[in-house]
């Protein structure tokens, strides 16, 4: 009885030491989350009650229904604007503490320019939501432009 009695208790011991998990998903970066996917507009909203575009509204005030930014791992914003031609030649960065995005030269056919600081709202696998001054037909605004993965 006392042999059996040792042996369960070093059978308890050692199942209890074994960790469920020795290898833990690691924890993406922003770059990672940022760059591993394509990015379509959900909705544009300029200055609080201006809506420019919401995904499959009918009756937007611009269509972005084709537009596509792929922000790379490189520091380059490539993808295609409303009329399929092709966005080059902007780039991104997070500022220090990578609470913004720094978009430069982030053009769209039509007038809508993204340039300057975003302050970063949400950054998931699925969501890529950004708040600040949009350039659109001359006029600038500020403007919360929510993306989510193609």
């Amino acid at each position: 009885m006392k042999n059996l009695f040792i042996c369960f208790a070093v059978l308890v011991t050692l199942f209890s030491s074994c960790k469920s998990n020795d290898n833990p998903t690691p924890t993406k970066t922003k770059t990672e989350y940022i760059s591993a996917k394509t990015w379509i507009i959900d909705n544009l909203t300029v200055n609080g009650i201006i809506m420019l575009y919401q995904k499959g509204n009918t009756q937007n005030l611009y269509d972005l229904s084709k537009v596509t930014f792929n922000l790379n791992s490189n520091g380059t914003v490539t993808g295609t604007d409303n009329n399929g031609t092709a966005i080059t030649g902007g780039t991104w960065a997070f500022n220090s503490d990578q609470s913004k995005v720094v978009l430069t030269n982030v053009t769209i056919q039509g007038g809508l320019a993204l340039s300057g600081e975003f302050t970063l709202i949400q950054l998931n696998d699925t969501n890529f939501d950004i708040q600040g001054n949009v350039s659109y037909m001359g006029q600038t605004g500020n403007a919360v432009v929510k993306m989510i993965a193609k």
